[in-house]
């Protein structure tokens, strides 16, 4: 009788039995997926859920897209812009230090990639910000969101929505003007 089948068969449930017991955190809060494009290769685009916090009477209502990039074009490539049909106002920012309380502001010339290095749009950091929302975002809906090159170019990147709670940055004026 071969004695190293019930160990494997056992093993195996074991490890399946385990698997399940991760949190439901973990599916909830990655997208580990990687997707290629022409210009850049995506890894981890989500977007923050709104879905408790929206007011759509507002006119302030928004949110942030985060993902890291990585240059595959061969190029330096500078995104001057973005536009997602969920929002009337789509802008690059950033956040800087104002005497010890975090700003969020527009970023002046744009996200400059280099050729096969690796930018990073996290919380608290740069980040893609959708203004003047048209409809909430739940956890789990996919919004696509067009990057724009300053060669002209685009690049189109689906971000998953999730909920998230951390870096509360101060949105300075721009609850009163989007226009900066």
């Amino acid at each position: 009788m071969n004695k190293t089948l019930p160990f494997i068969t056992t093993a195996a449930l074991a490890g399946l039995a385990l698997a399940g017991c991760g949190t439901a955190d973990s599916a909830e809060t990655t997208n580990e997926h990687a997707v290629d494009g022409e210009f850049f290769s995506v890894e981890d685009p989500w977007i923050k859920a709104t879905e408790e916090s929206l007011d759509t009477s507002s006119d302030h209502s928004m949110t942030g897209a985060f993902v890291h990039l990585t240059n595959v074009s061969g190029e330096d490539q500078t995104i001057v812009g973005a536009d997602a049909e969920i929002a009337e106002v789509v802008e690059l920012h950033e956040v800087v230090d104002d005497g010890g309380v975090n700003l969020m502001q527009e970023k002046e010339g744009g996200f400059p990639v280099a050729a096969d290095e690796r930018y990073e749009l996290n919380p608290g950091q740069d980040h893609v910000m959708l203004m003047d929302l048209t409809e909430e975002i739940k956890p789990g809906d996919l919004i696509e969101i067009t990057l724009e090159l300053e060669n002209g170019e685009t690049q189109v990147i689906d971000f998953v929505a999730k909920e998230y709670v951390g870096a509360q940055e101060n949105y300075g004026d721009l609850e009163h003007d989007h226009t900066h």
